[in-house]
């Protein structure tokens, strides 16, 4: 979206390349900066972010690149206590090569966007190492690895999932929405927050038309029926490598599926545990609003743990 406003207006592009100690954001968070000194996006607000955006206005402006350190309390009296570096750099010569890497994204393509500290263009390239999840600097250079997006494959496509799916979208999430069909339920209006839907709660057809089930995806198992979300669990329980498996429920349904599940050999103690449930976040959570938020927050912290590692 960011890049679509940006059209025809000169702007610079900061980002956050290093970080130390406490800082409001990290490594690969950006801000685009325009000549009249409006701004898209945030890289913590506050004094760093008045003092990034009146650099980034003259560099919109036709200044060259620059790296930028700032220490938040010896610099800017700010009280998080850290240093953040960031990159400036004008937005136009690298334009081609971000909207590349959009369509890296959206193809769920495993490349790497690297920023030449230099003042050369951005590129695309091969990444040298594919299980690279978090940005880094790499002498001259500032490597983001672009892998496949975190897809939230929620089965089930009532109240709660309809609460849920345009959250998790807005946080960045690829959602997948699964669902029979029987009650008609995927035949409204789902919007643009569902990235696809497929008319099963079979996880063998979810995997086929998913690509496969892997490590970057999160199974919510939300259905309208406990056998049928038996069912689901089951099937999901021998993709040992998908990163989190959500099932929602009282305490009293937890413990039968968990009775039953172990009693029929289908999983031992060990497998048991990967499951998360009662899904979400423990906050009191009573409406389908409030269930999504707890659902949300749960998702985001386990992707985030993963790919920024534990804060």
């Amino acid at each position: 979206r960011a890049l679509g406003e940006s059209r025809g207006r000169p702007a610079c592009l900061a980002t956050v390349i290093r970080t130390s100690g406490s800082t409001p954001r990290h490594p690969g968070a950006k801000m685009l900066i325009f000549a009249d000194g409006t701004t898209l996006g945030t890289i913590g607000g506050g004094r760093v972010e008045l003092e990034v955006t009146t650099a980034g206005v003259k560099i919109a402006g036709g200044a060259p690149a620059q790296r930028v350190t700032h220490h938040l309390v010896r610099d800017l009296a700010m009280c998080c206590g850290g240093s953040m570096e960031l990159y400036l750099e004008p937005l136009g010569p690298s334009a081609a090569t971000l909207d590349r890497a959009v369509a890296a994204m959206a193809a769920r393509a495993t490349v790497d966007l690297v920023t030449h500290l230099d003042g050369a263009p951005k590129s695309i390239e091969e990444p040298n190492d594919a299980t690279m999840r978090a940005p880094q600097v790499d002498g001259m250079c500032f490597i983001e690895p672009i892998r496949p997006r975190a897809r939230a494959i929620i089965f089930g496509c009532g109240h709660v999932s309809r609460a849920l799916g345009p959250l998790l979208a807005s946080v960045d999430f690829d959602v997948v929405i699964c669902d029979d069909n029987e009650t008609g339920a995927i035949e409204a209006e789902l919007g643009s927050w569902a990235g696809s839907v497929v008319d099963s709660f079979d996880p063998r057809d979810v995997a086929n038309a998913c690509g496969g089930l892997g490590t970057g995806d999160f199974a919510i198992v939300l259905t309208r029926d406990h056998a049928i979300d038996q069912r689901i669990v089951e099937g999901l329980l021998p993709h040992e490598d998908i990163a989190y498996l959500g099932l929602i429920g009282s305490q009293r349904k937890v413990s039968m599926f968990r009775d039953r599940l172990l009693h029929k050999g289908v999983c031992d103690e060990v497998g048991w545990a990967r499951i998360s449930a009662p899904i979400g976040i423990d906050i009191s959570a009573e409406t389908p609003h409030e269930i999504a938020v707890s659902i949300a927050a749960e998702l985001v912290q386990r992707r985030n743990r993963e790919h920024r590692g534990s804060r």
